[in-house]
C-alpha cells in the first residue's frame, strides 16, 4: 500500500472513530443538557445553594482533569499503546495495574487533604460569612470521594480507548447526568422547603453516579481481558517513565484548573447570579466542544502515540492537519451561531420555575464571550496531543504557566468592566495564546508539519462561517417583529421558531458555501458518514 493511501485508511479510520465518540458524547451532552435544564428550574441561576455547589463540585472537577481524564491519561496513554504495540496484553495489563493503583493513592491523599482543610477552614469561619461560603465548605467534604471514581473512570476509559473501544467510554457519562436528573426530580417532591437536606441529597446522587460509572468501565474492561488488582509494586522503569511524565502535565493541567476555581471564587466574589451566569454559559459552549475537540482529542492521541512508536511523522502531519481542520470546520459555524442566537438559546433551554428573565440576560450576556474562544477550546484537545505522543510533558506545561499568569492579570482588569463576562473573556484569549503558542512550538519538533494547510481552512473557513452568521443575525431581527401562530416574542414556542429557522438557514447555507467552494472537509465527512 502506497504512502499516501495508507494515510487516506488512517484518516478513515479517524473519522469514523470520531464519530462513533461524537454521537455518543452527543446524546450524553445533549443528557447534561436536560441536567442543566432541570437545575435551573428547580434552583435557578442566582440561588445560593446552587452557587455553593457549583464551586464546591469544581474542587473533585478539578481533580477529574489531572488524575483522570488530563494529566494522568495524557501520559498513560502513549505508554499503554506502545506495551500494547510492542509487548504484547499480559505485560500491558501488569503495568497498568501498577499505575493504576499508584493513582488511587495519590487520590485518597488529595481527597482526605482536601476534606480535612474544609472542615478546619468552616470551624475557623467568621460569623458574619456569607451563607453561600459557608454552604461551599460544608458540601466539599461530601463531594470530594467523587474525585476517586471519576478519576479512576478516566483511567479504565483510557485503557479501552488504546484497545479501540470508544463506545462504552463516551457513553458512560450519561449515567451521571441520568442520575443527577432523576435525583432533582425526586427533590421537586419530597424537599422543595428545606434547602439544605435538598443540596446534600443532591450530592450524594453525584457520587452514587460517580461509582455506578466505575463499576460499568470495570466490567467492561474486564471483559477485553483486563482484570483490575492493586499492585503497589511501583518501581519499574514504566512506572518510573509515567511518573515523570505525569509530573509536568500535572503541573500544567494544575494550571487550567486553577485558572478554572480562580474564575469560579472570583465569580462568587461578584455574587452567586455570577457563579449562575458562568456555569450555564460554560455547559452550553462546551457541548460543541465536548462533540467535535475532546471526540477528536480521544481518537487522535493513541494514533498519534501508535505513528510516533512508528517513527512514522508523516501519518503524525496527516493526522494533526485532519483533526485540527474538522475541528475548524465543525466548531466555526457552532460558534458564528452560538453568539448570533445566544438570548433566543438560552431562553428556550432555560426560561422557566426559579430561572429569571434577568437570569436568561446574565447568562447570554456571558455566553457571548466564551464563545469567541469556542473554536480554540476544541483546538486545544487536539494541539496538545503531539507533545504527548513524544512523551513531551514539559513544553505543554510552560505554555501553560504563562496562560494562568496572564489569564489571572486579564481576570483581575476586565472584571472591573464587564463582571462575569470579563472572567469569560480572559478565558477566550488565553485558550487562543495557548493554541497559537503549542503549534508554534510544535513545529521546531515536528520539523517536516507545515500549518499552511490550516491556516487556509481556517480563513476560508471563518470566511463562510462568518456569512452564515450574518443571514442568521438577518433572519432573527426580522423574526423579532413577527408573531407565529400566536406564539409573541419571548416566549418558548417563538424562540424556537427563531432558532429553528435562523439557525437551519444559517446551517444550510454554510453547507451549500463549502460545497461551492470545494472545501475536502465537507467531503471527508460524508465519506466518515457513509463508511460508518
Amino acid at each position: 500500500m502506497s504512502e499516501c493511501s495508507k494515510q487516506a485508511q488512517s484518516e478513515k479510520t479517524m473519522g469514523r472513530s470520531m464519530l462513533t465518540v461524537s454521537s455518543l458524547t452527543f446524546c450524553s451532552r445533549i443528557f447534561g443538557l436536560l441536567r442543566d435544564i432541570a437545575m435551573g428550574w428547580y434552583w435557578g441561576a442566582s440561588d445560593v445553594a446552587q452557587a455553593a455547589y457549583q464551586v464546591a463540585f469544581a474542587f473533585p472537577n478539578s481533580l477529574r482533569a489531572l488524575f483522570g481524564e488530563g494529566a494522568f491519561n495524557q501520559a498513560f496513554v502513549p505508554i499503554i499503546a506502545d506495551s500494547l504495540e510492542n509487548r504484547g496484553e499480559e505485560e500491558t495489563w501488569r503495568l497498568a495495574e501498577r499505575a493504576i493503583s499508584l493513582q488511587l493513592s495519590l487520590l485518597l491523599l488529595f481527597v482526605i487533604a482536601i476534606s480535612a482543610a474544609s472542615l478546619i477552614g468552616l470551624a475557623l469561619l467568621p460569623t458574619d460569612t456569607p451563607l453561600r461560603l459557608r454552604l461551599t465548605l460544608t458540601i466539599l467534604p461530601v463531594l470530594m470521594p467523587y474525585a476517586l471514581f471519576i478519576c479512576l473512570s478516566g483511567a479504565f476509559s483510557a485503557v479501552l480507548n488504546c484497545l479501540r473501544r470508544f463506545f462504552l467510554p463516551a457513553l458512560n457519562p450519561i449515567i451521571y447526568n441520568l442520575v443527577q436528573i432523576c435525583s432533582i426530580l425526586l427533590l421537586a417532591l419530597l424537599w422543595r422547603n428545606d434547602e439544605f437536606m435538598a443540596l446534600l441529597f443532591f450530592c450524594l446522587s453525584a457520587l452514587l453516579a460517580g461509582l455506578l460509572q466505575l463499576l460499568m468501565l470495570m466490567l467492561a474492561a474486564r471483559r477485553h481481558g483486563f482484570v483490575y488488582h492493586f499492585n503497589q509494586h511501583w518501581n519499574c522503569p514504566e512506572v518510573k517513565l509515567l511518573c515523570r511524565n505525569v509530573l509536568p502535565g500535572l503541573v500544567g493541567a494544575g494550571v487550567m484548573q486553577i485558572n478554572s476555581l480562580i474564575d469560579r471564587i472570583l465569580g462568587l466574589y461578584l455574587g452567586s447570579a455570577a457563579v449562575g451566569a458562568l456555569n450555564y454559559s460554560q455547559h452550553l459552549v462546551y457541548l460543541p466542544v465536548g462533540i467535535f475537540g475532546v471526540a477528536m482529542g480521544v481518537v487522535c492521541l493513541p494514533n498519534m502515540s501508535r505513528a510516533w512508536g512508528r517513527q512514522d511523522e508523516n501519518e503524525m502531519n496527516s493526522s494533526l492537519n485532519y483533526a485540527m481542520r474538522m475541528i475548524l470546520f465543525l466548531s466555526l459555524p457552532c460558534a458564528f451561531l452560538l453568539w448570533t442566537l445566544s438570548q433566543e438559546t438560552v431562553s428556550l433551554l432555560f426560561y422557566r420555575g426559579a430561572f429569571t428573565l434577568e437570569a436568561v440576560r446574565q447568562c447570554a450576556w456571558t455566553l457571548n464571550f466564551y464563545v469567541l474562544g469556542l473554536p480554540a477550546f476544541c483546538l486545544a484537545k487536539v494541539a496538545t496531543n503531539p507533545f504527548h505522543a513524544r512523551k513531551d510533558t514539559r513544553t505543554p506545561v510552560r505554555i501553560a504557566l504563562f496562560c494562568m499568569c496572564l489569564n489571572l492579570i486579564l481576570n483581575l482588569i476586565l472584571m472591573q468592566f464587564l463582571r462575569q463576562g470579563g472572567l469569560a473573556l480572559s478565558t477566550s484569549i488565553c485558550s487562543w495564546m495557548n493554541v497559537i503558542l503549542l503549534l508554534k512550538l510544535n513545529r521546531k519538533h515536528q520539523l517536516s508539519w507545515q500549518p499552511n494547510q490550516v491556516l487556509k481552512a481556517m480563513l476560508s473557513l471563518t470566511l463562510m462561517a462568518a456569512l452564515a452568521g450574518s443571514l442568521a443575525w438577518l433572519l432573527r431581527n426580522f423574526l423579532q417583529t413577527l408573531t407565529f401562530f400566536g406564539a409573541k416574542p419571548q416566549t418558548a414556542l417563538h424562540d424556537l421558531l427563531v432558532l429553528i429557522i435562523a439557525g437551519g438557514s444559517a446551517a444550510l447555507s454554510y453547507l451549500i458555501l463549502n460545497k461551492i467552494a470545494g472545501r475536502p472537509e465537507l467531503k471527508e465527512l460524508v465519506q466518515a458518514l457513509s463508511a460508518k
